[in-house]
């Protein structure tokens, strides 16, 4: 099933594939007495090559939302697959997969002799708040296949209805990685440095804290246009890898654009 979801994935945001960044636009509003929210969007992102590079690439973004019962069930890019298990309130508690997508060593001249890192699942649980002005949520997943650390995601975002076709949401960052998940992408073993050039380095942890937004403007009961993007800063002791101090950058942003339809309800 992880498998399945990273090649959906992939195809939906190739450019995400490499970044630690995702579509910040908040899922769509439920629809009294309606159990289904089904909807698609198209458009485009601009994004690093991988996470810590200083180059970016134009891509093509395709991304599934479907929820089912107030996120009893859903799948989207944002949010990954999941289920919510328990609710009391704007209180939420479920479990949550996401995949974490591969890194090939052709994707930027940084990366040349580092080899390549296979697309990796990362399941785990998840805490949200969600309220008609605030939406927050934590992640706590421990990574399979590709990479096998452990990973936290913390995010916090204000909901302003500027109008009743017009929201706007804005909030906090901030993302943790473990030594196995530092080593992984941000790491130089002893062959990495034969073929790379670099030094060793071993790296015991990943931080990344950004602010992200997102815009969305609807243009009729199923046409809506949004805008998004984020930016931070990688700090901790990934942040001195030659893969970013050296070739890359510690500062990283996106920005995309995408139509969405909305055919459920």
């Amino acid at each position: 099933m992880a498998l399945l979801i990273a090649g959906v994935m992939a195809y939906a945001a190739p450019s995400l594939a490499r970044t630690d960044l995702t579509p910040q636009a908040l899922p769509p509003a439920p629809v009294p007495g309606s159990e289904w929210r089904v909807s698609v969007g198209a458009g485009a992102v601009f994004a690093p090559d991988y996470l810590g590079s200083d180059s970016h690439t134009l891509s093509p973004l395709l991304g599934p939302e479907i929820r089912w019962r107030e996120d009893t069930l859903f799948l989207s890019l944002r949010d990954g697959l999941g289920a919510t298990i328990l609710r009391h309130g704007a209180v939420s508690m479920g479990a949550v997969l996401r995949p974490r997508f591969g890194r090939d060593q052709d994707d930027n001249d940084a990366l040349r002799g580092m080899g390549d890192i296979r697309a990796a699942g990362e399941a785990g649980a998840f805490l949200r708040y969600a309220d008609a002005n605030w939406r927050g949520s934590l992640e706590l997943r421990q990574g399979f296949g590709g990479h096998s650390g452990l990973v936290a995601d913390a995010r916090l975002d204000r909901v302003l209805h500027l109008r009743p076709d017009l929201i706007l949401s804005a909030g906090p960052r901030l993302s943790w990685g473990s030594e196995d998940f530092a080593e992984t992408y941000f790491g130089v073993d002893a062959e990495q440095s034969r073929r790379s050039g670099y030094q060793r380095f071993a790296p015991r942890d990943y931080w990344f804290a950004g602010v992200a937004a997102s815009v969305t403007m609807r243009l009729d009961t199923r046409w809506s246009v949004t805008a998004f993007g984020e930016a931070g800063q990688i700090f901790g002791d990934a942040a001195d890898s030659p893969l970013v101090d050296g070739r890359g950058s510690a500062t990283q942003a996106l920005f995309g654009l995408t139509l969405n339809w909305q055919f459920l309800p």
